[in-house]
């Protein structure tokens, strides 16, 4: 099989504090919502925002839930994942940025 890579990088702002749970199997895990910004170009330069599920498991998921809150600029590097679930019959397809490094970008306040 050759080599193939699925890698994303987004920098960008916390849209929530953290949900926190702990699964079934006793694994911690935060879901963190993240915006980015994206400016485009032209006579009549337009910004969008996307929003992006990032989730986090186990230590960075601890990290989370003691330190991040809504606001709050992330580093956040991981991998793309695809499932779906199923709601009143209809398949809904979802898309979620699987964390395997965070750095916090925000200067935490002194006190």
């Amino acid at each position: 099989m050759s080599r193939s890579v699925n890698k994303i990088i987004l920098v960008g702002n916390v849209g929530s504090d953290p949900d926190v749970r702990i699964t079934s199997a006793g694994v911690k895990l935060a879901r963190v919502s993240l915006a980015t910004g994206l400016r485009t170009g032209g006579e009549n330069p337009e910004e969008r925002t996307d929003w992006h599920r990032v989730t986090l498991w186990g230590r960075l998921a601890q990290v989370a839930e003691d330190y991040v809150r809504k606001g709050d600029k992330l580093f956040v590097e991981g991998y793309l994942q695809y499932d779906s679930y199923e709601r009143d019959g209809v398949t809904i397809p979802t898309a979620e940025i699987r964390g395997r490094e965070m750095v916090m970008l925000s200067p935490r306040a002194t006190g």
